[in-house]
């Protein structure tokens, strides 16, 4: 080791004493003068960013992650919504009876619960198919109110204050 540390020394100590030739030393290196498309290229850029913005912003916002996405990355909860959409009223198909007189309905009757074909589950805004219309939290069938959606099953209420939750196909 001691023999590359004296080589060292001595190549250092000959370019001390045996400076370079006479050529003088070259100026350094300047930076081009500020100005031209520099600031063409920024202003372009943030245009772009502005126009993906602008397409591709609401379509991200508007669409859910799926379940599986959502459990492999964090988000922030979404915020309320503003402002419940009003309840739709939404009557059943009229029956056709071939017998003109009309009877009262019974007790028995009173209590028919629709019958839930589907359910389209978004946290954000859940529908269900039932008696072969699409309804939301809080709509009407009938004189049935659909008090909530979840997964697999739908929660209805009837005028009285009965609750009864019925899955796919009951």
């Amino acid at each position: 080791m001691s023999l590359i540390n004296d080589a060292l020394k001595r190549a250092r100590d000959a370019q001390r004493n045996d400076p370079p030739s006479g050529a003088s030393p070259l100026p350094p290196v300047e930076p081009p003068p500020r100005g031209g498309i520099g600031w063409i290229l920024a202003a372009a850029v943030v245009l772009l960013l502005a126009a993906a913005g602008v397409f591709f912003g609401p379509s991200h916002f508007r669409h859910e992650a799926s379940p599986a996405t959502a459990t492999k990355t964090p988000e922030a909860p979404a915020p309320p919504p503003a402002k419940a959409p009003p309840a739709r009223v939404i009557q059943p198909p009229p029956a056709t009876n071939s017998n003109p007189t009309i009877s009262p309905p019974s007790a028995s009757a009173a209590k028919q619960w629709p019958k839930v074909q589907g359910i389209i589950f978004n946290a954000a805004r859940p529908l269900a198919i039932v008696n072969g219309q699409t309804v939301g939290d809080g709509d009407r069938v009938g004189d049935v109110q659909v008090k909530q959606i979840l997964k697999d099953s739908v929660i209805f209420q009837q005028p009285d204050g009965s609750q009864k939750t019925l899955g796919i196909g009951e």
